[in-house]
């Protein structure tokens, strides 16, 4: 499973979306009414634990962090760092 397969299924699981047709890994989460602020704090300690690395407040001031993808590609870009 790739790093965008499990922050999706993490989210779809930790705030009950499920099936619903207007989620996908490009749809904004906070727009659209997925995560809220303490949700976004969530899912950064989860990739924090998750994928073994740091999310810091100059990441989530630099690089767009609202869709799933987003999230994946700043993910990666810190594992490629380590």
């Amino acid at each position: 499973m790739n790093v965008l397969e499990q922050i999706e299924g993490y989210v779809q699981e930790h705030f009950e979306i499920g099936d619903d047709p207007d989620f996908n890994e490009d749809v904004n989460l906070f727009d659209e009414g997925f995560v809220d602020s303490l949700g976004a704090t969530e899912i950064v300690f989860f990739i924090e634990d998750h994928f073994g690395i740091q999310i810091t407040q100059k990441d989530i001031i630099l690089y767009p962090m609202n869709t799933i993808r987003e999230i994946a590609q700043v993910v990666e870009r810190k594992m490629a760092e380590k």
